[in-house]
C-alpha cells in the first residue's frame, strides 16, 4: 500500500488547528494544515477587543495574537495551504478532496478544526457596521461602548449576561428577544428585571441597523402587532448562539443535536483516527487557550496512536 501524502491533515486554521501543526511537528510527524479562507486565524480575526488572558502573550487584538501564532509557525518551517476549502471527506480511505479541482491528499490521522461562527441575523447593517458599533461579545467590548445607549439581540444566558456587563457602563441597555420567554437561568433574569438601566423587549426582532461613521439606530419589529418602531442606539450586540462548521460532516460521523463533533477526554470522535479540537466539538470554555490545549491533546494521542500501528 502506498505511503500517504501526510501522517496528520488538520483541516482548520484557527488556533486548533495552529496548535495541532506545532506539536504534529514536535512530535516527528508529517503534517499539513488545509485553511479555506486566505489568512490563518479563525475566530482570532473577530477578536477586536484586548487579549489579557492568554498566558504570556498580551495582545491589543485577535489579530495581534494570531500573528504572534503564524510567526511561530514561520519560525518553524510549518507547512500550511490557504484558500484550501474542503470538498470532499473519505473516511474509509482517508483522504480529503480539496475544493472544486479535485486534488486529494491522504493522511493516517485526521483533525477537524473547523470552529464554529457566530449565528448572525443577516439584518441590513449587521456586516457594514461590524467592528464600528456592531459587536459580537460584551465581555471584551464593554468598555468601547462606555456612554452610550446600546442594544442586545438574544434571550439566553449570553445575552442576558452581556446586559449585566454593559449595564456596569451604559446609562441604557435594550434587551430584544423574538419570544415571550427569556431563555437565561432564573437568578439573570431576575437581575435584569430589576436593573434600573435594562429594559427588556419581548416578542420583538430586529429588523436593521442604521447609522454613518457608526451605528446610530436601530429599527426593530413587533411580532405580535407588526409595528415597526427606531431606537436609538450607539451599539447593537448580537448574543443568538454559536454554529458549528460541520455542515460537510453531517451523515458521516457523530454529531450532537446542534451539529457539534462528538469526542472523549483525547479528542477522539466516532470513527477512528478522527479528532476534533476547539469550538467543533463545543469546549465546556471556548477560548483560545482551551483550542490550544486541545491541539496538543489530539497530537499526542495521535502520536501514541501511531506507534502502536
Amino acid at each position: 500500500m502506498a505511503r500517504p501524502d501526510y501522517d496528520i491533515l488538520i483541516v482548520g486554521g484557527g488556533p486548533g488547528g495552529i496548535a495541532s501543526l506545532l506539536w504534529c511537528h514536535s512530535l516527528g510527524m508529517r503534517g499539513l494544515l488545509l485553511e479555506r479562507a486566505s489568512e490563518l486565524g479563525g475566530q482570532m480575526l473577530v477578536m477586536y477587543h484586548r487579549i489579557i488572558d492568554y498566558p504570556g502573550l498580551v495582545s491589543r487584538n485577535g489579530h495581534e495574537l494570531r500573528d504572534h501564532f503564524v510567526s511561530h509557525m514561520r519560525e518553524l518551517g510549518l507547512d500550511c495551504r490557504l484558500n484550501s476549502g474542503v470538498g470532499r471527506v473519505d473516511f474509509n480511505t482517508m483522504q480529503i478532496t480539496i475544493g472544486d479541482a479535485g486534488e486529494t491528499l491522504g493522511c493516517r490521522a485526521l483533525i477537524i478544526a473547523t470552529g464554529a461562527r457566530r449565528r448572525r441575523l443577516g439584518v441590513p447593517g449587521e456586516d457594514e457596521f461590524t467592528g464600528r458599533g456592531v459587536s459580537f461579545s460584551a465581555t471584551g467590548d464593554h468598555p468601547l461602548f462606555a456612554g452610550r445607549e446600546v442594544v442586545v439581540i438574544g434571550g439566553g444566558d449570553s445575552a442576558i449576561e452581556n446586559c449585566l456587563i454593559l449595564a456596569r457602563v451604559c446609562p441604557r441597555v435594550t434587551l430584544v428577544h423574538r419570544s415571550d420567554r427569556l431563555r437565561a437561568r432564573d437568578e439573570w433574569i431576575q437581575q435584569a428585571i430589576e436593573h434600573p438601566r435594562i429594559s427588556i423587549v419581548m416578542n420583538a426582532g430586529l429588523k436593521a441597523i442604521g447609522g454613518d461613521a457608526g451605528v446610530t439606530h436601530v429599527i426593530i419589529e413587533d411580532y405580535r402587532t407588526g409595528e415597526q418602531r427606531t431606537i436609538p442606539a450607539g451599539g447593537v450586540f448580537i448574543r443568538i448562539g454559536m454554529a458549528p462548521n460541520t455542515e460537510f460532516l453531517k451523515g458521516e460521523i457523530a454529531l450532537d443535536d446542534e451539529g457539534y463533533m462528538l469526542c472523549d477526554s483525547r479528542q477522539r470522535t466516532s470513527l477512528p483516527m478522527v479528532y476534533a479540537v476547539g469550538d467543533v466539538s463545543r469546549p465546556v470554555c471556548k477560548s483560545v487557550a482551551t483550542a490550544v490545549g486541545h491541539g496538543a491533546l489530539a497530537a499526542k494521542a495521535i502520536a501514541e496512536a501511531l506507534r502502536a500501528s
